[in-house]
């Protein structure tokens, strides 16, 4: 079964679209409520969307564009918000074709173009392994430090009352939605990999809902070979 996406503006989204999306996340997150769902859906710009072959919602991910300030330099980059892909489809590339084919595009305009992401959970993070070559926080390396002071500006800017720049971590004040027991447990097999073991040792209390800042370059020479040619067909 495949999944095909396609990007929208949030005001482009109908009632309908968005009180599917809010099922979906209600499907497999605790503590969502339509009201926060819908505030922070209306702070973005954008949302990929996924559809199964009778064009049924299967997952989407919300984005930002956003601008922050490193000294007297202004960091462009995307900021990836709620983001679910309906664990039938797991592994599906789908998602990341829209994101990589329509954001790289948007990124020619900077000299250089960043992703925020944001990582409650060790699926989001093992992504970074898997399709870049270079992104921080990453196992065995040290975060140099001018992409230590765009993740902190990132943190600070975003979450002002709740990031820790000690830990790179941000730690909600008020309740926050955490994905359900079951969902994305880490299991001994997980463990196993060390991509997971370090998430787990930066992240120790994910569970409770706290989110990890990292970052990559948004440019096909930071791309996996076989990412490349997954994802761009080349």
């Amino acid at each position: 079964m495949k999944l095909h996406g396609e990007i929208l503006k949030i005001n482009a989204l109908t009632s309908k679209m968005i009180n599917s999306m809010y099922v979906l996340m209600d499907e497999f997150y605790d503590q969502m409520t339509p009201i926060a769902f819908e505030k922070d859906l209306s702070e973005k710009d954008y949302s990929i969307m996924l559809y199964d072959q009778n064009n049924t919602l299967q997952g989407f991910s919300t984005q930002k564009l956003m601008q922050i300030t490193v000294g007297t330099k202004k960091i462009a980059g995307v900021f990836s918000g709620d983001t679910i892909i309906h664990k039938d489809y797991w592994g599906s590339l789908a998602l990341f074709k829209v994101f990589v084919q329509y954001f790289f595009a948007h990124g020619e305009r900077y000299p250089e173009f960043y992703w925020f992401l944001i990582s409650k959970g060790y699926k989001t993070y093992k992504i970074l392994p898997v399709i870049f070559k270079e992104f921080y926080p990453r196992v065995n390396v040290e975060t140099p430090p001018f992409e230590q002071a765009i993740m902190h500006s990132f943190g600070k800017t975003k979450y002002p009352h709740e990031y820790d720049e000690t830990s790179g971590v941000i730690k909600y004040q008020t309740v926050k939605d955490k994905l359900k027991d079951g969902v994305a447990d880490i299991t001994g097999k997980q463990l196993r990999d060390k991509d997971i073991q370090y998430f787990l040792q930066i992240n120790p209390e994910y569970y409770q809902g706290n989110d990890l800042v990292c970052l990559t370059r948004l440019c096909t020479d930071n791309l996996r070979s076989t990412a490349r040619r997954l994802l761009w067909g080349k």
